[in-house]
This record gives structure tokens, sequence and C-alpha cells, in this order.
């Protein structure tokens, strides 16, 4: 099964008073742990949708092989507006038989457990399946491409939420205790726990 990455980046981080996807962690930007994110788990094929500060993070990521969509209207439309975006381009290379979708403040998602999603939708019946800590949905969800049209056309409420709605019992779930499908940074708090995490995470694959 061949999938895409979808990286929405076209908010204001208004809650964390500086623009997130740039800020250091580790020695480099948090967008481009975002991107490592796939490439550790073998998804090279990444979809970038930029919007505040886009040029900069388009550097940021200079030496991935991404491609970069623009929502120039970000400061009027909600992650949902990005997300249809992104999904209607790779709709349009019809190359992909799945999406992942993780927004650009989620540095911290384990590569494991996209590889589990990966295989639970080549092997089920579902059109999408999230990581779940077996109470709630986390990120990313896997789309199958089956369903991209209907997630592009949908104008209903609630945004992807509501879109994902109208998909009923479609919706599968992998349980994990992994704890960085849970980190998406909002807050100083939030950056700072993902900064420890991801730095303690690294000094660990390094003294191996």
């Amino acid at each position: 099964m061949k999938a895409a990455g979808l990286i929405a980046v076209a908010g204001q981080s208004s809650r964390m008073g500086a623009f997130k996807p740039l800020l250091p962690i580790h020695g480099k930007p948090m967008i481009a742990h975002t991107a490592d994110v796939f490439l550790r788990a073998g998804v090279a094929d990444l979809y970038v949708v930029v919007g505040k500060s886009g040029e900069d993070v388009i550097r940021a990521l200079s030496g991935y092989a991404a491609q970069f969509l623009w929502n120039r209207d970000f400061a009027n439309t909600e992650m949902f507006a990005s997300v249809q975006l992104g999904l209607s381009a790779i709709h349009e290379a019809g190359k992909f038989d799945a999406a992942f979708l993780l927004p650009g403040d989620m540095p911290a998602a384990e590569p494991q457990v996209l590889r589990s999603l990966l295989d639970t939708l080549e092997t089920s019946d579902y059109d999408v399946v999230f990581p779940s800590d077996g109470t709630r949905r986390l990120h990313p969800p896997l789309i199958r491409a089956s369903v991209f049209d209907a997630l592009i056309d949908y104008s209903g409420e609630d945004g992807l939420r509501g879109a994902f709605r109208t998909l009923g019992s479609r919706i599968g779930y992998v349980v994990t205790g992994e704890a960085g499908c849970t980190m998406d940074v909002d807050t100083p708090e939030d950056y700072e726990r993902a900064r420890a995490f991801l730095e303690h995470r690294e000094s660990e694959v390094k003294g191996e």
C-alpha cells in the first residue's frame, strides 16, 4: 500500500505566541521533526500545506522532497480547508492508496505507529484508521483514497470531524501507548514537553 504524508502548516499559532513550525527542537525546526516522522516510517512522498510564513517553512524543509501547496486564505479558514487542499493534490496525483494527515505541530509521533496503521488499513475494510489511547482518537489518521472525494467535497458542520462522521462505522483504531501521538504543541508548556521528549528520544537512539 502506497501512502502519502500530508502536513498542514497553514495555521496562525495564535495560542502559542510564536510561529510553532519554526521553533527549534534539538537543532532543527519543529516542522522538520514532523517531516521526519514520515520518512522514518518509510513514507517518502510529502505534501505540505503552508500559509502564514509559508516561505520560511519552505526554506526550513528545503532538504526534503516535498510538494508545497499554498492556502492563501489561511487567515480566514480552519485547518480543514488546508486538509481539503492537500487531499485534492494527493488525489490528483493518482498514485496513492491512502494518505496520512499530521498537523505541523505534532513532531513526536512514532514511526512504528504509522506502520501499524498501514498494516491495519491494508488488511481491513476500514476507510480511515486512527491511533487511539483506548479512549480517544489521536494523530495521524490514515485515510483510504476511496474516500478522498467525500472529504474534499464535504461542506457541513464541524469541519474534518464532521466529514469523518459521515463515514460511520468504516473507521477503525489501532490502540497504542506511545506518548508521542498525544503531543500537539499549542502552548509554551506543550513546547517544552515535546522538546524534552524528543531530545530524550534522540539521545536514546544515539546510545543504542
